[in-house]
């Protein structure tokens, strides 16, 4: 799916090289790179020893400045050929462009690799990250845990996702504000679509597995139209155009709402999106330049209607204000008037 994001593809030489590297063993690593929007082998490597003995050359192919990724092949087969360490590098001072580029592009590269051919995944922002050391612990890591309870299960799901947050992973970046995941071109493309009027509704999501934030729709929609669109079972975000009229003046107000549907959405999924919902935001009202009348939650779609919008929008303000006034003692009220009756 994400091929249609970037629209980059494999040059044929790539696929060449893939498909002798998985079946030979006179490859060791293959590194790709992004070149004029198409994915090229920019180095190979031969085997100098065992897949340990050799791990240094991964750090040798690796630029300071310059994502890439990494196919660096293991010693063990599998059914359909030999296994592999994806690696994606992503150095921290590379060029945000280039960052969210190789992001947006990841899953592309994994699925013209050939998934089965993948056994295990390195992610590095530094030359400690794609180390033997760091690969081992990794794999420390994901052996397989005991059977857990429910409750130890949550709270391994926020323990994994408090650790995660302070990693930084594709192109996502640890900022005060929260977690920023980079947003992909077609989302930035329906926000701008807004922010022209071409159209009132835009629906964004994360793809936690990717790490960027996504465009799951956009429309021109009423506010009657929208509950219909949010899902029951996972958060999302929202920005809408509520065109209305407020004491005789038409009235547009842009409002960003954050739906969340409680217990139905996993730990970790109400975390992230949590986290991810400040940055994203700053890139709805600096990047893109729409401004935001509010910033709302809601936890169902039926709470979506047009009294709730136009309540928090146009609050019903007091005009009379009641003094205080200090009780009077008993037996000393105000003189009561009587009529005289005629």
């Amino acid at each position: 799916a994400m091929s249609h994001q970037t629209g980059i593809k494999a040059s044929p030489e790539l696929l060449e090289t893939f498909t002798c590297a998985q079946s030979k063993d006179t490859m060791r690593l293959v590194k790709v790179t992004i070149e004029d929007e198409i994915l090229v082998a920019s180095q190979v490597c031969d085997p100098q020893g065992d897949y340990k003995e050799d791990f240094s050359i991964l750090a040798s192919v690796l630029k300071d400045k310059e994502p890439c990724y990494v196919f660096y092949r293991l010693d063990s087969k599998h059914a359909s050929g030999y296994d592999f360490i994806f690696v994606a590098w992503s150095p921290d001072f590379s060029h945000v462009k280039s960052k969210m580029l190789y992001a947006a592009t990841k899953a592309t590269i994994k699925s013209t690799f050939g998934k089965q051919y993948i056994k295990e995944e390195l992610y590095g922002t530094v030359l400690s990250d794609v180390s033997l050391e760091a690969y081992e612990k990794h794999l420390a890591s994901e052996a397989a845990p005991p059977p857990m309870t429910m409750e130890e299960l949550e709270k391994e799901e926020i323990r994994q996702a408090e650790t995660h947050a302070d990693i930084s992973i594709s192109s996502r970046q640890q900022i005060a504000t929260g977690v920023a995941f980079p947003t992909e071109q077609a989302a930035v493309d329906a926000l701008n679509a807004l922010k022209k009027g071409q159209v009132t509704y835009v629906q964004l999501a994360l793809d936690l597995e990717n790490e960027i934030v996504t465009l799951v729709r956009k429309d021109n929609f009423g506010i009657d139209d929208i509950s219909a669109a949010i899902p029951d079972d996972h958060a999302r975000y929202h920005v809408f155009n509520f065109k209305h009229s407020h004491e005789g003046d038409n009235i547009e107000s842009i409002v960003f709402v954050y739906s969340c549907p409680g217990y139905k959405c996993s730990v970790k999924e109400r975390m992230m999106y949590s986290s991810c919902k400040g940055p994203l935001i700053d890139v709805v009202e600096d990047q893109v330049s729409i401004p935001l009348t509010k910033k709302l939650e809601i936890s169902e779609a039926s709470e979506f209607t047009q009294e709730w919008l136009y309540d928090i929008l146009h609050p019903v303000q007091v005009v009379f204000k009641q003094e205080f006034k200090r009780p009077q003692r008993p037996g000393k009220g105000g003189r009561r008037l009587i009529r005289n009756k005629k």
